[in-house]
C-alpha cells in the first residue's frame, strides 16, 4: 500500500483495541519510522501520543532491552518525580526482601528492571529495528517479552522492521505467526518518499529533482536527500537557470547519485550510463536475436531509463560527478566552467531540448503520421547545427527513417557542416566511448584532429599517475579507451622529456602487468603491440633502439618479439 493508505489503515487498527500486536513492514528507508511518528502525533488517544519507542539495534539481551525503554520513559515523562514515586513505592516491598537476601541487588539497574512492569502497564511501545538485534538476543526472548506484556499488563505492541535487511528471515516468520495481530506492509511511492526527503532538504530544483528521482523509481527517503544534496552542491548559487541547462545537468546528477548511493533497484551500472550510446551499446541493442540474452533484456531496461530521463548522453560534466561522488572531491571550478558554457551556449541547450521532445515525438507518439514527423524535424533545421555531432548522428538516423525523412536528414547535415569550426579537444573529450558518429562528421573531424585526442589525452593521464603516484576515474577511463595506434602516434611524435616520462610510466604498467590491468584494462596491451610496430619499422630511424634498450634495461626484452598468433580454425593438433 502508498504511504497515505498505509496510513489510513493503520489508524484504523490502532483504533481496535483488540489488536495488541501490529506490524509495519517494508524496504529501509521507505519512511516507516515518519509515518509512526505522523500517526502518534495526529492520534486523539492519549496512549498512542504517550507511546515509547525503542530500536533495538545492537541489544544483546532481555534486560538491556527493558532497561532502554526505562531510560526513554523517564526522558518522556514530564512529570518524572511523580513517576519515579510511584515506581519505587511498587517495587518497595519486593526490593527490600532481595535486598535481605543479596545486599549488592540495591543497584540501580536492577531497580529500573523491577519497574518495568510498572512503566510498562496499560502503554504502547514501538520496537523497531528488529532485524538488527544482536545475535545474542533471541528471538524467543522478545517473543516471551511481547507474550507476558500484553497478557499480563495490557500492553500494546507496534513493530517495525525492514523486511529488505533480514539475514534469516525465520526471525519475521515467527514473529508473524506467534505475536503478531495484524501486519501492514509499506509501500512508499518515489512521489510521496521525495516529498518526506524534500522536506527534509529543501532545494531550489526540487521540481525537477523530483521528476528525475520518479524516473527512477526511488523510493528510499535517505537516498532522496544525498541526492538533493549532491545537486544543491552542483548547482549552489546558480540559480535562475533557464530550463535547457537544469534538463542536461539535473537528470544525469540525479540517475549517478541514486546508482552511488544504491538507490535504484536493479539499476545500471556507473560503465553502462557513462557509456550509453557507444557504437557496441548501440549495436547490441539494435541486433535482433530470437532469444535475447539476459544481459541484452538488462541493457534495453537500462537503456529506456535513460530515454525516459531525457535520452542522456554523457560528456565532461557526468565524468566530474562520477569522480566527485567515487572520491568526495568536489572540483568547483571545473563544474562551475562546464555549467557557465552551458548557459553561454544557451541556444545549443535549448536545440538539444528540442531535438529530445523531437525524439520523444518519433519514438513513443505512435498517433503521428509520417507526414506530420517530418513537418516537424523541417522547424527544426535552422537549429540543426547546434547540436553536437553525437545526438545529431541519433536524430539524423530517426528522421532517416519516416517517409520523406531522407531529404530532411541530410539538410541538417549540411547545415551542421557549413557552420562546423573544428574542435579537435572537444571531440577527443566527449568521444572517449566511441559513441555512434555520421561519418561524413568524422570525416571532417579527421582532418582537423591528426592523432592530436590520442597525443594529448592518453599522455596526460600518465603526468598525473607520475605526478599523484595515482589515479583517479577520468585516467582509468583514458587508458582504457586507448588504442594501439593512439599509443604509436604518442611514441613517435613526443619530445624527448616529454617521452622519457612516458616510456618510464608505461613500462612499469609492464613490469607489474596483473597490478595495473584490471585497472587500465588493455592499455599495456596495446602499448606493447605499439612498441613491437615502432621496433619493426625500418624507417623509424633511431626509435626503435630506443625502445629495445628501454626494454633490456627493464628485462622485457621478450616482450618485443611478435605476438602469437591464435592457431586457424581446423588446423591439426601437435602431439
Amino acid at each position: 500500500m502508498s504511504l497515505q493508505a498505509t496510513k489510513t489503515h493503520f489508524i484504523q487498527l490502532l483504533a481496535e483495541q483488540e489488536n495488541k500486536v501490529i506490524a509495519l513492514s517494508g524496504k529501509w528507508g521507505t519512511g516507516k519510522s515518519h509515518l509512526w511518528r505522523e500517526v502518534r502525533d495526529e492520534s486523539q488517544d492519549e496512549r498512542v501520543k504517550k507511546s515509547l519507542y525503542v530500536s533495538l539495534f545492537g541489544l544483546g539481551d532481555i534486560n538491556e532491552v527493558k532497561l532502554k525503554i526505562v531510560q526513554v520513559a523517564i526522558a518522556n515523562s514530564k512529570d518524572f518525580p511523580g513517576l519515579w514515586r510511584k515506581v519505587t513505592s511498587s517495587i518497595a516491598p519486593i526490593r527490600n526482601v532481595l535486598e535481605s537476601l543479596h545486599k549488592g541487588f540495591s543497584v540501580l539497574n536492577d531497580v529500573a528492571l523491577l519497574a518495568v512492569p510498572t512503566i510498562l502497564k496499560d502503554r504502547v511501545i514501538v520496537l523497531d529495528d528488529i532485524e538488527r538485534k544482536h545475535e545474542k538476543l533471541s528471538i524467543d526472548e522478545v517473543l516471551g517479552f511481547i507474550d507476558e506484556f500484553t497478557q499480563q499488563h495490557g500492553a500494546r505492541f507496534i513493530l517495525i522492521m525492514n523486511s529488505d535487511q533480514l539475514v534469516k528471515k525465520e526471525i519475521w516468520e515467527t514473529l508473524r505467526e506467534k505475536v503478531v495481530d495484524q501486519e501492514l506492509r509499506l509501500n512508499t511511492s518515489p512521489s510521496e518518499a521525495f516529498d518526506i526527503a524534500a522536506a527534509m532538504a529543501p532545494s531550489e530544483h526540487a521540481p525537477q529533482i523530483k521528476l528525475a528521482a520518479k524516473v527512477c523509481r526511488i523510493t528510499n527517503i535517505r537516498v532522496i536527500r544525498k541526492v538533493i544534496r549532491v545537486v544543491n552542491q552542483i548547482l549552489r548559487n546558480r540559480l535562475n537557470l533557464v530550463p535547457a541547462v537544469l534538463s542536461r545537468v539535473i537528470p544525469s546528477t540525479v540517475l549517478l547519485a541514486a546508482i552511488h548511493y544504491k538507490g535504484i533497484d536493479g539499476g545500471p551500472t556507473f560503465e553502462y550510463v557513462l557509456g550509453a550510446g557507444s557504437s557496441e551499446d548501440w549495436s547490441d541493442f539494435l541486433a535482433e536475436d530470437e532469444q535475447p540474452s539476459p544481459i541484452k533484456i538488462e541493457n534495453t531496461k537500462w537503456k529506456q531509463l535513460l530515454r525516459e530521463l531525457g535520452n542522456i548522453q554523457c560528456d565532461e560534466f557526468e565524468l566530474i560527478i562520477f569522480e566527485y561522488l567515487k572520491s568526495g572531491l568536489y572540483d568547483d571550478s571545473a563544474v562551475s566552467a562546464i555549467i557557465d558554457r552551458y548557459v553561454d551556449e544557451a541556444d545549443k541547450a535549448d536545440a538539444r531540448e528540442r531535438s529530445r521532445t523531437l525524439l520523444d515525438h518519433l519514438i513513443w507518439h505512435h498517433t503521428l503520421t509520417d507526414q506530420e514527423l517530418v513537418a516537424e524535424a523541417v522547424t527544426f533545421l535552422p537549429v540543426a547545427h547546434l547540436l553536437d555531432p553525437f545526438n545529431l548522428t541519433t536524430l539524423m538516423r530517426d528522421v532517416s527513417s519516416l517517409t520523406g525523412g531522407n531529404a530532411v536528414a541530410q539538410q541538417m547535415l549540411s547545415n551542421w557542416i557549413a557552420e562546423f569550426k573544428g574542435n579537435p579537444w572537444e571531440l577527443g573529450e566527449n568521444n572517449i566511448f566511441n559513441r555512434p558518429i555520421h561519418p561524413i562528421i568524422q570525416a571532417e573531424f579527421d582532418g582537423v584532429v591528426a592523432g592530436t585526442q590520442a597525443s594529448t589525452t592518453v599522455y596526460d593521464a600518465c603526468v598525473y599517475i607520475f605526478e599523484n603516484s595515482g589515479w583517479g576515474p577520468r585516467q582509468e577511463l583514458v587508458l582504457k579507451s586507448a588504442t594501439v595506434q593512439d599509443i604509436e602516434t604518442i611514441i613517435r611524435t613526443l619530445d624527448v622529456v616529454k617521452l622519457r616520462l612516458f616510456m618510464r610510466k608505461f613500462i612499469e604498467f609492464c613490469r607489474q602487468r596483473q597490478n595495473y590491468e584490471q585497472h587500465f584494462g588493455s592499455a599495456v596491451k596495446h602499448f606493447l603491440e605499439a612498441c613491437r610496430n615502432i621496433n619493426s619499422d625500418a624507417q623509424a630511424g633511431r626509435l626503435p633502439q630506443l625502445i629495445r634498450t628501454l626494454f633490456n634495461d627493464a628485462g622485457l626484452s621478450a616482450e618485443l618479439n611478435p605476438a602469437p598468433q591464435p592457431a586457424p580454425e581446423g588446423a591439426a593438433v601437435a602431439k
